[in-house]
């Protein structure tokens, strides 16, 4: 067992030095934790699994493969830690010496044992460690992932007679991102019983299978904001100011009193004048406003009602690099129309004063970042 764990750790860890630079640039494996509804999913796959009982030696290697069927449901709580209830079965072989013993079903090889047939089925849970999030950190891009799992549940056989027994479930899936929703999956499962289809000793199953895994919405991880560290230098600068702060209230207090003595005057309100633009950064293939975004737009949506007569353009862009140029083209608009609803029904700017255009695919706009192409921007 150490032996199968230390192997499965050094797998991970060689999968991911190779990428280890690339990995610097990807995201953190620090997210924010999901909602029950969140990064649910379903996958289904079919293959070959073969018994091994007490005599399965007394069967050639091909006459001991039957089909197999696997389909689970499951959710990832982490980037590194899921759940899932999954089937496993269909049919299993074997040999035995004796005619009269359960599932012989009267042919016989060439050594004399008789054949044996059964159809099976393991229902259990599992925990899976996604060890290359684990490992590598997360990244939702990421094309290969290193998933292996533990589990139990009951194994039970529809062929007469029927038999229940606990087993322990143990495997490897090989992860192939195909997109945001689809994974291929090639498994490689393992499951241990005792005594469980008349045999006199522990009995096991093996089994590998190709599959695909269907990946609900919401799908990917909001990473954690990174809160920067203050240095004490910069404390001490803001005590101070703190402090210059104390004295200007204590005098605009007296002001306040002088200024409450003296005659009303007439103030002739002026433009407001300039509104600087507003960068309003999205994340890949999305065109959901973040909250943490809001308080820019709130400031900005202030400046544009104060000049009234202005009419400012509400401008969408995509990543060049990501997606076609019809999917962009698409997205930036959706972009820029997602700012311009934000202004007018969350924050009051008249309609008339904003107008939408949108750009599709862009190279690198700001500070060769591809990153910081995918935004809408609002200017006069």
């Amino acid at each position: 067992m150490k032996k199968g764990l230390l192997f499965i750790l050094l797998a991970a860890v060689s999968v991911c030095l190779p990428a280890q630079e690339k990995e610097k640039a990807a995201k953190s494996y620090r997210v924010e934790t999901n909602t029950f509804g969140a990064n649910w999913f379903i996958s289904g796959g079919v293959g070959a699994q073969m018994y091994f009982g007490d005599n399965d030696s007394k069967a050639g290697f091909g006459d001991r493969i039957s089909p197999a069927l696997d389909i689970a449901v499951g959710k990832w709580f982490t980037p590194g830690i899921g759940l899932r209830i999954a089937y496993n079965g269909l049919q299993a072989k074997g040999a035995t010496p004796n005619a009269n013993d359960v599932y012989a079903k009267g042919g016989t090889f060439s050594n004399g044992y008789y054949k044996q047939k059964w159809n099976v089925a393991n229902f259990h849970g599992d925990v899976l460690l996604n060890l290359s999030n684990m490992f590598c950190g997360y990244n939702e891009e990421r094309v290969y992932s290193f998933i292996p799992y533990v589990g139990a549940g009951l194994v039970h056989s529809w062929s007469k007679p029927t038999e229940n027994n606990l087993g322990i479930n143990a495997g490897l899936i090989n992860r192939f991102r195909l997109s945001p929703a689809l994974d291929l999956n090639v498994e490689l499962r393992g499951l241990l019983m005792k005594d469980a289809f008349g045999g006199k000793s522990k009995e096991a199953m093996g089994g590998v299978t190709v599959g695909v895994t269907y990946k609900f919405k919401k799908r990917s991880w909001d990473a954690v904001p990174t809160v920067p560290m203050v240095p004490e230098s910069q404390l001490n600068d803001l005590r101070d100011r703190v402090n210059s702060l104390k004295g200007e209230n204590e005098s605009l207090k007296r002001d306040l009193v002088e200024a409450r003595n003296k005659k009303p005057e007439v103030i002739v309100k002026k433009e407001a004048g300039f509104v600087p633009r507003l960068v309003v950064v999205f994340n890949i293939g999305k065109s959901n406003i973040s909250k943490r975004e809001y308080m820019n737009i709130e400031a900005m949506a202030k400046g544009i009602k104060e000049n009234p007569n202005k009419v400012f353009t509400v401008t969408g862009y995509a990543d060049k690099g990501t997606g076609s140029a019809e999917y962009n083209m698409k997205l930036s608009k959706k972009r820029a129309e997602s700012v311009r609803d934000l202004m007018v029904n969350e924050f009051g700017v008249p309609a008339s004063q904003l107008k939408v255009d949108y750009k599709g695919g862009v190279s690198n706009m700001f500070y060769d970042d591809a990153k910081l192409s995918r935004v809408a921007i609002v200017e006069e």
